[in-house]
């Protein structure tokens, strides 16, 4: 599978840095605060932009599928955690 080059996947990467952050600080909390979500809601969408920007200007497609198919994991196992926990 053909992969961007330059900006790498991993220096963009960085830019999921504040949903770590978001997750940490929802351990420490023991909640998931409203501010987290649009932190990391913003820092997905900038990656996924980025991604999508570089993926189709270098034609790696694969990668492109791929990176949107984990962000969509990410929302299915966040959505049945959040029903899960529901009272």
């Amino acid at each position: 599978m053909k992969q961007i080059e330059n900006p790498s996947a991993w220096k963009l990467s960085l830019l999921l840095i504040p949903v770590v952050v978001v997750c940490i600080a929802a351990i420490i909390l023991k909640t998931f605060p409203g501010w987290g979500v649009v932190t990391g809601i913003v820092s997905v969408v900038a990656y996924m932009g980025a991604m999508t920007y570089f993926c189709i200007k270098q034609k790696c497609y694969g990668q492109l599928a791929q990176s949107y198919a984990f962000i969509l994991m990410w929302v299915v196992i966040y959505i049945i955690q959040q029903n899960i926990t529901a009272p």
